[in-house]
């Protein structure tokens, strides 16, 4: 099994300002939430989530950015239900549902490859 990863000047410049921001959000975290007794579950999300987009904008097949968007969709949905209430479960449903309409038009992309491209 062969994993390839591609860089050019656009992927490389986007994974820095994911980075960038990422780790704002891993610094601002101890003013936010600094006294939760999950605070360590919330680190590994965002890494899990920073993780998953730099494989996503990495993967040059687009089986494979299927992969990746459905693992950012999943980590991004347990980020979204961090608290646990009624509020964020709702806030949830709108973010599975949102990634399910991204996982159509990547299927669809996928399907009109298939038949007119390769």
């Amino acid at each position: 099994m062969i994993i390839t990863f591609l860089f050019d000047w656009m992927r490389t410049i986007f994974i820095g300002l994911v980075l960038i921001i990422s780790s704002m959000v891993i610094f601002y975290r101890t003013y936010y939430i600094a006294g939760d007794k999950h605070l360590i579950r919330f680190i590994f999300l965002v890494y899990f989530f920073v993780l998953s987009i730099v494989l996503l904008i990495l993967r040059p097949n687009i089986i494979r950015i299927l992969l990746g968007w459905d693992g950012l969709g999943l980590v991004s949905y347990c980020l979204v239900i961090y608290y646990q209430n009624v509020k964020s479960a709702n806030a949830g449903i709108i973010t599975v549902l949102s990634n399910r309409v991204g996982d159509v038009a990547i299927l669809l992309r996928i399907a009109w490859l298939l038949n007119f491209g390769n």
